[in-house]
Parts: C-alpha cells; structure tokens; sequence
C-alpha cells in the first residue's frame, strides 16, 4: 500500500470530504445566506416605509396646527384662487405680519406651503406637497359669512429613488372661533 492511500494511523477509519459534499454543503449555505440577505431587505423596506410614514405624519400634524391655529382667531376668511387669506388681530409676528390686526395669505408654490403679508414677504412652511396642487378651502356654511372652513391638502412621499411617490389627501375643518364667540354675531 502507498502512503497516498492508506488510512491515518492516528484516526483509524477517518477521511475528508470529498469534492461531491463540499460542492452541495456550498449550495446549501449560498441558499441559506441569500434567505438571510432577502430578510435583511425586506426589513430595510420596511424600517424606510416606517419613517417615511412618520415624516409624513409630522407635516400632516404641523400644517394642520399651524392653519388651524390661525385660522381659530380669524376676524374674515375669504379663499381665492388657491389662495387663502386669514385677516385676525396676532399678537406675534407672523408671516411677515407684525402685531395687530392684518391679512396672511396662504398658498401652495411648487412643492411648499408658503405665507406671506402683503407683496414683500413669502415665507416657506413646509415642503412635501404634490407640484402644481392649491390649498382647497370650503368656506362653511356660505362665502359671505364664514364660520368655519373646510381645508384640503395633497401631500406626496416616497421612499426613494426608482419608487414612485404617493398621494396623500389631508382634509380637516377649522371652526373661526372669534366670529363665532363673538357677541352679537350668530353662526
């Protein structure tokens, strides 16, 4: 017998694998790292969808209460145009506006919501709007004397490149409460 193909004396019986079994124990691992791989995307997907969500849900809550907050003390709300114009006596500067009582337009440009007094200034809010949609406004019940008002928002978001973004309708009423706490006023 040569040394090539006798046994190991120190191991008796014991040999190596043999080209066949190292081949399918690879394929069996490159099957199980591509399961882990696949798990790991997946949940990369989704931890991006999750925050997308998120931010998108800080712009809905932040240009809900930013309207709404200066819309509750509104004296006169007329819309026009994708426009909306609150006229209420501010006790803070407020988009561009000093103290007292002055008109705050609002409006969507590009892909911001923007305020502005007068022709001067024009102050971005927020970003994430679909390009070319306007701030709707139902002035409730009628146009003449409004005591609420019925705002629509087209909001979009993506969660990266090569994904389509998506639409997202934000609609939410908010109730002028000067007018309608006003004495000798009726709603």
């Amino acid at each position: 017998m040569s040394a090539a193909h006798r046994p190991t004396e120190s191991w008796p019986g014991v040999r190596g694998f043999s080209l066949v079994e190292l081949m399918v124990a690879m394929v069996i691992g490159l099957i199980l790292m591509a399961g882990v791989v696949q798990i790991f995307l997946a949940n990369h997907t989704a931890y991006r969808e999750a925050q997308r969500f998120s931010q998108l849900q800080e712009t809905m809550a932040f240009a809900v209460d930013y309207l709404a907050r200066d819309i509750r003390g509104a004296e006169h709300v007329t819309h026009a145009d994708g426009e909306l114009e609150v006229v209420r006596d501010r006790v803070i500067d407020w988009c561009g506006a000093p103290p007292g009582l002055h008109a705050v337009t609002y409006f969507i440009q590009n892909d911001a919501l923007r305020c502005r007094h007068g022709s001067l200034h024009n102050h971005e809010l927020l970003r994430g709007f679909q390009p070319g949609s306007e701030l709707m406004a139902d002035l409730l019940p009628d146009a003449a004397d409004p005591v609420a008002v019925r705002l629509g928002l087209m909001l979009q978001s993506g969660v990266g490149q090569g994904v389509p973004l998506r639409e997202h309708d934000l609609e939410f009423h908010v109730a002028l409460r000067n007018r309608i706490l006003a004495p000798g006023t009726s709603p």
